[in-house]
């Protein structure tokens, strides 16, 4: 990545992290001897992580990835053949393994074979034996880490691809700034690695850190070393600092730091207006951290969308055409099954889950009998399109009221003493940008109350990317706050541009701790705190 960026945004870059460092006697002791060429006098640069990953925004014109514990820190598009994912990260030049990602929700699964781990150890006469007697126990766990790491990874990647996903190729890696150690010239060292999914053919054991503390352990890939540690559920990488650098900088020391924060306030500056007039964040989930099975990213899952004046007609249609391929008994348990599922109202969640339960059975039935035709006829017309999906707003009424004009003028204005927008379709329009990956889609308000947001078109495209890009789900898969927590995605951030634009942004909120821009039930969570 570092050899495609534009020299001037890295020199931008270099600026910003080098003055900074160049503070760094201010937060210091220095030594008694202040010669300044007695190399024992310096002291080591200070490198700000936060202030790292907002400047790398800034110089880079990349977009924060603000997903907590995942995988990423910013998206980067420098042109249509180079887009990169970036694990920003600063550490000691002389400093040793590196997190890189955390499973505190995860590692619950994995006590029962943490407690085998430790009680084999335990009982073997030293670290080989033990090492040997736990490697299967290792490789499965190494194996479960890997899955949920890479499952974040693919997300992430699905998300600053965008919709074409076959066509963008998109590199991660990981950028790093290692600041020399106390007693060192001052310099800077800039280091790229791959970042990379772990290799799950060619993964490796490579045993417990010491055999007093078994749950901690390495494995490899044959790519990069990695370090699991049990108390703290984390993933740790060795980088190999030395080998990794791309470029150097020197830093020179102010000489009166203090004068220069006493002096700070006198200087005046002219703070352009944000392009960004509004935004607004939520949880996927409801508070007790489950997703709408039914309906918004599970919509595929709700009951079949036919007419009901054509339902009757569409399963004598097909009692006739299968007549001949079904034994009499078979053909009256789909003919039942049909008219239970379509004909039957389901209004109730405890009824809607009947309804699903013989959904099921029926469709386990005709897989039975491997008749295509069959099996293509009863998936259509009992269930909704494989990719349909919207983004669903909570608290839509409230949200509309509250902000009729976000998505544009009128746009959730309803029509009095109602939940029915009043504007018609046409004119609930809006261009919805996906920060991560650029992409743009007309997009419109839709359904009662304007609880939905949906795309005018490429529906099947949107739902495919969503669904199996960016949440990983197999093929009619429910989306859960389960799948959700591993992937470390449990919200949306909607931005409204001054351009009319609608960006969005699929993020990581922590519930006890909401963003100032939260709506919904964990705004509201937050406030009765």
């Amino acid at each position: 990545m570092w050899e495609h960026l534009k020299q001037e945004q890295k020199e931008k870059y270099k600026t910003l992290i080098t003055n900074f460092a160049s503070l760094s006697e201010a937060f210091s002791q220095k030594a008694e001897n202040e010669d300044s060429d007695d190399l024992e006098s310096y002291v080591a640069p200070i490198v700000n992580s936060k202030f790292q990953e907002t400047v790398f925004q800034k110089a880079f014109h990349a977009v924060g990835e603000d997903i907590a514990n995942t995988s990423y820190d910013a998206s980067l598009v420098v042109d249509e053949q180079h887009k990169y994912l970036v694990g920003i990260k600063s550490f000691g030049l002389d400093s040793g393994d590196q997190k890189i990602a955390q499973f505190k929700k995860d590692s619950q699964s994995w006590n029962e074979l943490l407690s085998e781990i430790r009680f084999h150890a335990e009982i073997s006469p030293d670290k080989e034996t033990a090492d040997k007697e736990n490697r299967a126990r290792y490789e499965r766990l190494a194996r479960e880490i890997a899955t949920l790491r890479n499952q974040r990874i693919e997300s992430s990647k699905a998300l600053i691809r965008g919709f074409h996903s076959d066509s963008s190729h998109v590199e991660a890696v990981y950028h790093v700034l290692m600041p020399t150690s106390k007693g060192h010239k001052p310099q800077i060292h800039v280091g790229e690695t791959t970042y990379l999914p772990v290799d799950l053919d060619h993964l490796k054991i490579l045993g417990s850190t010491t055999k007093n503390n078994p749950t901690n352990f390495r494995f490899t890939d044959g790519q990069h070393d990695y370090k699991y540690t049990a108390a703290d559920s984390q993933l740790h990488m060795t980088f190999r600092n030395k080998e990794i650098v791309v470029d150097t900088w020197d830093v020179n020391y102010v000489e009166d730091p203090f004068y220069l924060f006493e002096h700070l306030h006198l200087l005046t500056s002219e703070k352009s207006d944000s392009e960004i007039l509004e935004t607004v964040s939520w949880v996927i989930t409801d508070k007790h951290g489950n997703v709408e099975e039914n309906s918004g990213f599970n919509a595929f899952n709700g009951g079949s969308k036919l007419a009901k004046k054509d339902r009757l007609p569409r399963i004598l249609k097909i009692q006739d055409k299968f007549k001949d391929s079904l034994a009499p008994e078979e053909l009256a348990f789909v003919t039942f099954s049909l008219e239970e599922i379509l004909l039957k109202k389901w209004s109730t969640k405890e009824e809607k889950a009947q309804m699903k339960s013989i959904r099921e059975d029926l469709i386990r039935f005709v897989h039975q009998t491997g008749n295509e035709k069959l099996i293509k006829e009863i998936e259509q017309l009992v269930y909704r399109p494989v990719s349909e999906v919207y983004i669903p707003l909570p608290d839509s009424k409230h949200f509309h009221e509250e902000r009729p004009d976000f998505f544009g003028k009128d746009i959730g204005k309803f029509e009095p003493g109602t939940s029915k927008l009043a504007l018609p379709k046409e004119e609930r329009t809006f261009k919805l940008r996906f920060l991560s990956s650029g992409d743009v889609i007309t997009a419109y308000i839709n359904q009662e109350a304007g609880k939905a947001i949906q795309s005018t078109d490429k529906q099947e495209i949107l739902g495919n990317w969503i669904l199996r890009g960016v949440f990983q789900l197999k093929d009619r898969e429910i989306l859960t706050g389960k799948k959700l927590s591993q992937l470390e995605i449990n919200g949306i951030r909607l931005s409204k541009f001054k351009n009319g634009e609608i960006g969005i942004d699929f993020i990581w909120i922590d519930v006890d701790n909401p963003p100032v821009d939260a709506i919904g039930w964990v705004a509201k969570s937050s406030s009765s705190t």
